[in-house]
């Protein structure tokens, strides 16, 4: 798939839970935004009624302008926002009906938590539900600055939703969270998101806020969209090589194509270094001539897609599977996985998880030898 440099479509199909009528789709029809002599590419966007579209991109993507564009504080440099029948384009912020929730919490410091949640739209409807969905009530009282950043950023959400916005606009939510905390505060927002259904934009450079929060995914590198679609789509099957590396896949490998065959219906690679083969791919390819011997293409490989087992079990080769060897240079527990960080023969790098109870029998040692076992289907082919 080519990458979606200049204009991108995203859309999906119409969620089968809303909350009320007022969810309405977003589109941006033909936008451009900007700050000062900056411009993005043009980006034409459809975002269903209810789903949340999550924009992964590092800092300086122009991930935070557009939700500024998109709540009026900075003017469309060209095209249309329209929140289901309205145009928003013309209207100032106050007029727009969008929850905005500020990378930092921009709570008024001289003021309470219930006033500072009183705040803006004035609507109080649901605020008692969301103190208690939120576990507010016992700050009610309280100031901010005598709250932990975890709990100014829940005050900061609530505020962002009381009134039942039409749109919300949700930027790096969690950024100043402990990283203890954030699991905790994705897992209450993702519950609010799919209970409220409200229609909803977050930016982060985080790609597991994208995996977990996401109905729908864009991915922001410069200003322009360089994918979007559904979560799997974009963390399974990046578009092209800054794509893979913003989605966060582990092992992206350099690769040569030395021999191109065709087996039982299915296109086979050979991949490698110079005549040095490394694998065989198997799978369909696009029909591009470029893919003959000789042309440079990138395997893209997560972690998790690569299962660790003992090196004498790659004898006999699993046909429906690659069966590569490897040297542990070292393992690391991350969470509830142990990250493993191997050499492969061939002077690559290659990344791998183990649940616990796989790494406690494997009882592998810097240096000792392994096997990494791939299913075909998750090794990704990017054309450079």
């Amino acid at each position: 798939m080519a990458a979606l440099t200049q204009r991108a479509v995203l859309a999906a199909p119409t969620p089968n839970r809303l909350a009320n009528g007022a969810a309405g789709a977003l589109r941006l029809n033909g936008l451009q935004w900007g700050i000062g002599a900056w411009r993005s590419a043009v980006v034409d966007l459809q975002l269903p009624p209810g789903q949340t579209l999550v924009l992964l991109g590092h800092n300086g993507a122009g991930k935070s302008a557009l939700l500024d564009t998109l709540a009026g504080f900075l003017p469309t440099r060209a095209g249309q926002i329209q929140l289901g029948a309205r145009d928003l384009t013309p209207l100032p912020p106050e007029k727009r009906r969008i929850g905005y929730m500020f990378q930092r919490d921009a709570l008024f410091p001289h003021w309470t938590i219930a006033r500072n949640l009183q705040f803006g739209r004035g609507a109080r409807d649901d605020l008692d539900a969301l103190l208690d969905v939120l576990d507010l009530r016992p700050w009610l009282n309280q100031y901010p600055h005598q709250l932990s950043g975890g709990q100014r950023q829940r005050v900061a959400l609530a505020r962002a939703l009381v009134g039942a916005p039409e749109l919300l606009l949700l930027d790096e939510p969690f950024s100043a969270i402990d990283p203890e905390a954030r699991p905790g505060l994705r897992r209450t927002l993702a519950a609010l998101l799919r209970e409220r259904a409200v229609t909803t934009v977050l930016v982060t450079h985080d790609p597991m806020d994208a995996r977990l929060l996401g109905d729908l995914v864009g991915v922001l590198d410069g200003g322009h969209l360089l994918q979007a679609g559904t979560p799997q789509q974009i963390f399974e099957r990046p578009a092209d090589l800054p794509t893979a590396r913003l989605a966060g896949v582990d092992n992206l490998w350099p690769l040569r194509v030395l021999a191109r065959t065709r087996i039982g219906g299915q296109d086979v690679l050979t991949l490698g270094f110079e005549e040095q083969a490394v694998l065989d791919w198997r799978g369909t390819l696009p029909a591009v001539p470029e893919l003959q011997p000789g042309a440079q293409v990138t395997l893209a490989l997560r972690a998790e897609a690569l299962q660790p087992c003992p090196a004498s079990t790659l004898n006999p080769p699993d046909d429906d599977r690659l069966s590569l060897a490897a040297t542990l240079i070292e393992a690391r527990c991350e969470g509830p996985l142990w990250r493993l960080r191997c050499a492969l023969p061939c002077g690559l790098e290659a990344q791998a998880y183990a649940l616990p109870a796989q790494w406690r029998e494997l009882a592998l040692r810097s240096g000792d030898t392994l096997g990494l076992r791939i299913r075909h289907e998750d090794a990704h082919l990017l054309i450079c």
